[in-house]
């Protein structure tokens, strides 16, 4: 019964954690549009960017803490998973690196 309690648990708040995380990278990738000047972009990065980071880091140190053993382990992983999606969601969220079919030239 605790094992069960204790993965509803790590599920509910891995994925809480997962999705506030995507919502604050999504919106800082969004921010970065293509009228913004690329000063105001690298402000608009360091101001949001940690936060979308400890949220993921924080919901990764839930999950591996009930996946995995070894402290080192569920940190370095933690930290590495965090950093890399954060980057992922706020790179695809980011107006110009989306494709346009609109100046596609048949």
């Amino acid at each position: 019964m605790f094992d069960i309690m204790s993965w509803m648990f790590c599920f509910v708040t891995a994925a809480v954690g997962f999705l506030y995380g995507t919502r604050i990278c999504w919106s800082c990738g969004k921010e970065c549009s293509f009228e913004v000047s690329p000063a105001e972009k690298k402000r608009i990065l360091k101001a949001n960017m940690p936060g979308g980071f400890a949220v993921y880091c924080f919901g990764f140190l839930v999950f591996f803490s009930n996946a995995l053993d070894g402290q080192l382990t569920i940190i370095v992983l933690s930290v590495t998973s965090a950093l890399l999606l954060s980057h992922f969601v706020i790179s695809m969220a980011m107006p110009a690196l989306k494709r346009n079919p609109s100046n596609h030239n048949d």
